[in-house]
């Protein structure tokens, strides 16, 4: 029995692929688990593996062929076999002999499973507020991401009762549809990496509503704090690279647990605030940009998360990250103080609802307690978030507990 070799999905906001060398040819044999040939999708390239042992039957692209997610590249079977894909399989003929005769009753079986197996999409919080209130949810109309039915519209059939839903199609009738946004087209002539970039900023710009804040942190003791650990860590000879980055980082992860609403995702009409931080940390290449994940880093220690930074953007720089190590961040942090920029505006990794810019290390003067002069090292963060979600007090608020953290860097031990 024949397999095929499907596009695989990678990343979450990855669409298509592209083939970028087959390492078997139509007839030779393969064994099961054996890299079949390298595909590049928006953020790295990987090998597809063979699923079955058997022969390379029937390839479905060439080199620099763009396949779209879950479709055919290869089959295999075994020698001399006829290739059959599962495409193929689903059209083939399964009506009953009186089906076959009498077309007209299988019309209307065919008619009544489409009623019943219609698939209705609907929140968890939406389907409890259904349940709470003995409502039918056939009756209501989703006004969310692919027609789901969201805690809106529950709250308006409880105003209003279900004609509500003839009023807004009424309204929906009379008003000028604005045109849809084709991303698709978005990044035309890029290569795929710049292609998804271009896709994802111009998708992140269109979906929310974007603001950023500034403000400045006192790092003085922060820079302290980094000698002190250092110290620790060469007395003890650890294999741990304690940088200022690692201490910013958790430094973010104590503030969005402290403040939960900046550690979510707003996707599809719902609202997801997460215990988990999941920390993306943007990582430049030569020719792009990744975000690799630091999974579950409240839970990390200082040295331990010092260790996963340096391996995820190891990884990333050399082409190693894996779908999973790419997705999943709840959470992002970009730095670009080694380029010299002090503030910048950086955009929202959707459907995260904030971002965090870091810039360069600025040397200030100010007046201490005692009203003399001295020079202390400031530096400039930069915060993105959803004003859909979030407001200006609570963004500056979240600033203001990072901030916190550190201008007293021994709470990140605590």
């Amino acid at each position: 029995m024949s397999e095929t070799i499907v596009m695989p999905k990678l990343g979450m906001t990855m669409t298509e692929g592209t083939i970028v060398e087959w390492y078997k040819e139509v007839g030779e044999p393969v064994n099961e688990g054996e890299s079949v040939l390298m595909i590049s999708s928006e953020k790295l390239n990987q090998d597809v593996e063979a699923p079955i042992t058997g022969i390379l039957l029937a390839k479905n692209a060439n080199v620099d062929d763009q396949l779209e997610v879950g479709a055919t590249i290869a089959i295999i079977g075994e020698e001399g076999e006829v290739p059959v894909t599962n495409e193929a399989k689903a059209d083939q003929p399964s009506a009953s002999r009186e089906e076959a005769a009498n077309p007209s009753a299988n019309l209307v079986k065919t008619e009544q499973n489409k009623v019943k197996g219609s698939r209705i999409f609907i929140t968890p919080l939406a389907r409890k507020m259904v349940k709470e209130n003995n409502l039918d949810k056939d009756l209501i109309k989703g006004t969310g991401g692919n027609g789901r039915i969201t805690k809106r519209d529950i709250q308006r059939v409880l105003a209003s009762g279900y004609d509500y839903q003839a009023e807004s199609q009424v309204a929906a009738a009379l008003a000028v549809p604005a045109p849809a946004a084709n991303y698709e087209s978005i990044g035309e002539g890029l290569n795929p990496m710049r292609k998804a970039i271009a896709r994802n900023m111009r998708r992140s710009l269109g979906q929310t509503a974007q603001l950023t804040l500034h403000r400045k942190a006192n790092a003085d003791s922060l820079i302290d704090f980094q000698k002190v650990l250092r110290n620790k860590i060469e007395t003890a000879d650890l294999d741990v690279k304690l940088t200022l980055t690692v201490l910013i980082a958790r430094a973010t992860v104590l503030a969005l647990q402290d403040l939960k609403k900046m550690n979510s995702h707003y996707q599809d009409g719902q609202l997801t605030e997460f215990d988990e931080v999941h920390l993306g940390i943007a990582t430049s290449l030569d020719d792009g940009l990744l975000v690799p994940v630091v999974k579950d880093a409240h839970q990390k220690t200082i040295g331990a998360l010092a260790k996963e930074i340096k391996e995820i953007s190891t990884k990333a720089r050399n082409g190693q990250a894996s779908g999973d190590l790419l997705t999943g961040s709840t959470f992002t942090i970009t730095n670009l103080g080694a380029s010299g920029i002090e503030y910048f505006t950086p955009i929202l990794n959707t459907p995260e609802t904030g971002i965090l810019g870091v810039g360069a290390f600025q040397d200030e003067l100010i007046l201490d307690e005692e009203g003399k002069v001295k020079s202390v090292k400031k530096i400039p963060l930069s915060l993105t978030f959803d004003h859909q979600i979030a407001d200006g007090a609570l963004a500056a608020e979240f600033l203001s507990t990072l901030v916190n953290y550190i201008e007293n860097p021994y709470l990140l031990v605590l």
